[in-house]
């Protein structure tokens, strides 16, 4: 009852298709039910009550708050009652069975959920029972009964396929943590050996050549002899340097980039799209990482909380900055967040490395329909027309995942839980 009482995230959403489709089969039920009534007012009270039962889903799915979204149902069911007490012959008992369908995600889980449902049932085997004038109409509880019953068991195998998406993106993220931590522990082990033997060697050699340029030196010997000598000095010192900076190269962490982005959303266990537009210029090693880390912990976060819907990201290229936004449409209809927490840190991790690169990043409600967005604004180290090439990205250019799965939520909680 607390729950049922109690305030939860709105459930704002735009329709769908299955909306669609389910509006339609009660406007041709109603039609049927308006046909099938005897008499004009009969015919009119019908399509009365029909147009009330789409009012009630309606009211259910988009306008009325969870703690009191059992009222559009109601109204729904009882319509269809009606309905189909006032036309036998028409199809009232379709709005019934529609209401007892979604009747369980307007109840929390309990004994007042049996009891709604039980009553439900009983209550169309009744109205059968009276219309077909036979004992045997009672059964068709039976048939009500299950229709909710198949939706609290869909409804708990989407919350448990949600779930396992949302571990599935943390397990993502991990794995590929751990894959950059396996190869930074490889490559130091590398500028290891290349330090105690190859950097080691070359200066090594550097010593024995300047000792033999001084001994030549002393002894009198020809250009022809020293000249040689001091150029293998030469090409020794320069390769004792290159070989620093190549084990100084070799221990710095690997840097993902925009062009990271692709096999990211690519991967991701959910539904996402990236689309780039714009020109392509060149950002800074670390501003890209900066980046791509965003848009990472950004789909991570729209894994838990909104499990479920699509994800977008958009990359736009202006002339002096790259944009990318991260946006979802909020929980769809009778779902519920994952329940996977994050750390806590992760919004506030994720604008510090941005600020680090020079960018900016806002994170909020998204400000057309339901949803969480964030956006990201950092530098570009080369421009497009700075380089003169026409290369990049052709405006447009979309790039879907082979993702899986197919109201705003309480934002407040998403930065606690990131």
């Amino acid at each position: 009852m607390s729950t049922w009482l109690g305030t939860g995230p709105a459930r704002r959403r735009t329709f769908d298709r299955r909306d669609l489709v389910g509006a339609t089969a009660m406007v041709i039920c109603v039609a049927v039910s308006v046909i099938a009534a005897h008499g004009v007012a009969l015919k009119v009270t019908v399509g009365v009550l029909g147009a009330l039962a789409e009012l009630g889903l309606l009211l259910n799915r988009r306008f009325l708050p969870p703690r009191v979204a059992v009222l559009g149902v109601a109204l729904t069911i009882c319509t269809g009652y009606a309905i189909t007490l006032l036309a036998p012959n028409g199809l009232g008992e379709v709005p019934v069975l529609a209401g007892a369908a979604v009747l369980p995600m307007a109840v929390p889980p309990g004994p007042v959920r049996n009891a709604c449902v039980a009553v439900v049932a009983v209550a169309f085997g009744a109205t059968i029972a009276v219309i077909s004038r036979s004992p045997v109409g009672l059964l068709a509880g039976v048939g009500a009964w299950f229709i909710s019953d198949r939706s609290i068991e869909h409804a708990a195998l989407q919350a448990e396929r949600d779930r396992a998406v949302a571990l599935l993106a943390e397990v993502e993220a991990s794995r590929q943590a751990l894959q950059e931590a396996a190869a930074v522990e490889e490559r130091g082990r590398i500028a290891r050996e290349m330090h105690d033997v190859l950097a080691h060697s070359l200066a090594g050699l550097s010593v024995q050549l300047q000792a033999v340029r001084v001994i030549a030196a002393r002894e009198g010997a020809p250009a022809a002899l020293t000249e040689p000598l001091d150029r293998a000095a030469e090409l020794a010192r320069d390769g004792v340097q290159e070989a620093r900076a190549a084990v100084g190269a070799l221990r710095a962490a690997p840097l993902r980039g925009v062009d990271d982005l692709g096999r990211l959303v690519g991967g991701f266990p959910g539904e996402a799209r990236l689309r780039v537009t714009g020109r392509a210029g060149r950002l800074a090693p670390e501003a890209g990482h900066a980046m791509y880390r965003a848009v990472q912990e950004a789909m991570t976060n729209a894994a838990r909380y909104a499990t479920g819907s699509p994800i977008e990201v958009d990359v736009a290229w202006g002339g002096r900055t790259a944009r990318v936004t991260v946006r979802d449409h909020g929980l769809p209809a009778g779902r519920g967040p994952s329940g996977v927490q994050g750390s806590g840190t992760g919004l506030r991790s994720m604008a510090e490395r941005i600020e680090a690169a020079g960018g900016s990043l806002d994170a909020g409600p998204a400000p057309a329909g339901p949803g969480w967005r964030i956006v990201v604004e950092l530098p570009v180290a080369q421009a497009p027309e700075d380089r003169g090439a026409v290369g990049g990205a052709a405006t447009g250019r979309t790039t879907a995942s082979a993702g899986g799965s197919t109201t705003p939520r309480e934002h407040g909680g998403k930065e606690a839980g990131a």
